[in-house]
Order: C-alpha cells, then sequence, then structure tokens
C-alpha cells in the first residue's frame, strides 16, 4: 500500500516540476517581450518608475507586483534556510526577480524546491 502512494507522490512531484518550468519559461519571456516594446524606458530608472506608475491602474499592478516581490524574498530566504540550503541562492532569486522578473523568480524558486524536497 505504501508503494502506491510513494508513486503518487512521486507523480504529483514531477507533474509540478514541469509546470514550474515552463512558468518559469514563459516567465523569462513574457516581462521582456513588453519592456522591449520601450527600450528607452530601461536605459533610465526615474523613467522607468514614472511609466510604471504613469495612472491608478498602473500603480496598482506596480504596487502589487512589489509586495509580492518582498513577501517572496522573505518566503525564499526562510525556505532555503529551512531546507539548509546555502543561502547564496537568495542572491540569484534577487537577480531574477529584479533582472527578469518575479513572472520567473517565483516559479524557478518552486521548481529548485520540489528538486531539494525530492531528494530529501
Amino acid at each position: 500500500m505504501l508503494k502506491s502512494t510513494d508513486v503518487s507522490t512521486t507523480n504529483a512531484f514531477n507533474s509540478m516540476k514541469a509546470l514550474y518550468l515552463l512558468l518559469t519559461i514563459v516567465g523569462s519571456i513574457s516581462p521582456w517581450f513588453w519592456l522591449l516594446q520601450d527600450p528607452t524606458a530601461l536605459l533610465s530608472p526615474t523613467l522607468f518608475l514614472q511609466r510604471a506608475f504613469e495612472n491608478n491602474i498602473a500603480a496598482a499592478l506596480a504596487s502589487d507586483l512589489l509586495i509580492s516581490v518582498v513577501a517572496f524574498l522573505c518566503f525564499a530566504w526562510s525556505e532555503l534556510k529551512r531546507l539548509e540550503v546555502p543561502q547564496l541562492w537568495l542572491l540569484l532569486y534577487i537577480g531574477l526577480t529584479f533582472g527578469v522578473g518575479l513572472s520567473c523568480a517565483l516559479p524557478f524558486f518552486l521548481y529548485r524546491r520540489e528538486q531539494i524536497l525530492e531528494r530529501n
């Protein structure tokens, strides 16, 4: 009986890993597709922030994203600590978050977390 639950748990891990990997790929392409539509904003942090908060809807989305980033980084830090993964990995997630986007960093973190949980 234990064997069948182990198999279903392993299948669930594998399907979640595949989903997280797919979301990482999509999440790394999607933000840059939109950002490259206006490359001048990428060269100036001031202009970038001005455009991010240009109207109420954009400000709501940017605020939501910033709060989500803080929550994700706190969660990643505590999970890395709990799973006894070197804290240096946090630098990678910070880099992915601010270099590509949360839509890439979060699914990649979850993918790596599934790998670590699978090994343990």
